[in-house]
């Protein structure tokens, strides 16, 4: 009779340690997700030019797309590398951007950091940018 007590004692705490430890692996496989992966595209419109008279710089539009297994990705945050500034991917995952640039040779990145659900991605375009010339 003495040997009952202890026999429940040691299996009940076995008997909780073994939920626990199905629940740590369980919520474990769930951070080790693998994220989709993306693909952002990078476009500009001039994407070559002379600044413009009175103000000396080119206006371009910066636009692209952010897309995970063929459909677009909404809501992404969007950042620049080159130029100032960032924006968010509407519905179908597209975005856009205007800056204006001076005369130069211009290296314009854009990046999505990733999500839990979708990795990251980057995309990239030269713009040359000549001076007005007299």
């Amino acid at each position: 009779m003495v040997h009952k007590p202890i026999a429940i004692s040691v299996i009940a705490p076995v008997t909780v340690a073994g939920l626990a430890i199905l629940a740590v692996i369980s919520s474990t496989n769930q951070a080790f997700a693998q994220a989709k992966p993306t693909t952002l595209s990078l476009g500009a419109f001039p994407n070559r030019g002379t600044v413009g008279y009175n103000t000396g710089t080119l206006p371009v539009s910066l636009t692209g797309t952010l897309k995970s297994e063929g459909s677009g990705v909404p809501g992404a945050t969007i950042t620049f590398t080159g130029v100032p500034g960032d924006t968010t991917t509407d519905s179908g995952g597209h975005y856009g951007i205007q800056v204006r640039l001076s005369p130069g040779t211009h290296t314009i990145e854009a990046h999505y950091a990733g999500d839990s659900d979708h990795g990251p991605s980057s995309a990239g375009i030269v713009i040359p940018v000549n001076p007005l010339t007299s």
